[in-house]
């Protein structure tokens, strides 16, 4: 029928606009491949991406990791939410991993830079300026009955 035919030519082009989309492209127009990806980033990253992998010696990173990258970068905000880290982690890494290695890494920042609408020479500096994971926790407050030890 014809409102079948139009239903799967709107799906194709959904398609086709999503994989158009996944990846940002360089300023100078370039597709963000593999190669393009490592002769931008090259091993400017590597530090941000080990201090990232936690206790890790094979050197890769989980997806806990990765979107705490995001956050501790300050690259969410409405146009770039939690979830959108989860997807990118899920369309770099092998289907039978749970980790990610340095430049499936590099390929995920490439996603979030074009889920963001950011150049990736601008992702580069904002990862790259992280001092590493920022640890939160809390700190007991005083009790008069635990730290004067007079009162026991």
């Amino acid at each position: 029928t014809h409102a079948g035919s139009l239903l799967v030519k709107r799906q194709e082009s959904r398609k086709t606009m999503r994989a158009s989309a996944e990846f940002a492209k360089t300023t100078d127009g370039r597709e963000a491949t593999p190669e393009v990806l490592r002769e931008i980033f090259g091993n400017d990253l590597k530090q941000v991406f080990t201090d990232y992998c936690a206790q890790d010696e094979a050197g890769t990173m989980d997806n806990k990791y990765f979107t705490k990258l995001a956050k501790d970068c300050e690259l969410l905000d409405a146009s770039l939410q939690e979830r959108d880290c989860d997807i990118a982690f899920a369309k770099v890494k092998n289907k039978d991993a749970r980790r990610i290695t340095y430049p499936q890494f590099l390929e995920g920042l490439s996603v979030l830079a074009a889920k963001k609408g950011m150049d990736l020479e601008v992702i580069k500096k904002i990862v790259a300026a992280s001092d590493g994971p920022i640890l939160y926790g809390t700190v007991a407050e005083k009790n008069r009955f635990h730290d004067d030890k007079s009162l026991y």
